[in-house]
């Protein structure tokens, strides 16, 4: 992920910006992953440089599954 050999720290909401989207999709290449998992992986990948909030993951989420990019399913916890 190119966001990983960033030299200078760019602002949040500049990253989100027309990322956030292919971020998503290439963490649910490999294999499905809950939303919270997803969010951490950002971050983490980033280097807290980009943190998502449910506030705006989850809307997110389900544009991507609006236009069949992705397919959620719902679990019950165990």
């Amino acid at each position: 992920m190119a966001l990983q050999y960033m030299a200078s720290p760019v602002p949040d909401r500049e990253l989100k910006k027309g990322s956030a989207e292919l971020m998503i999709l290439s963490l649910l290449e490999d294999r499905p992953r809950h939303g919270y998992e997803i969010a951490q992986l950002i971050e983490l990948r980033s280097r807290g440089a980009i943190r998502f909030n449910v506030a705006s993951l989850y809307p997110l989420l389900y544009r991507l599954e609006k236009r069949t990019w992705i397919r959620g399913r719902w679990k019950p916890s165990t």
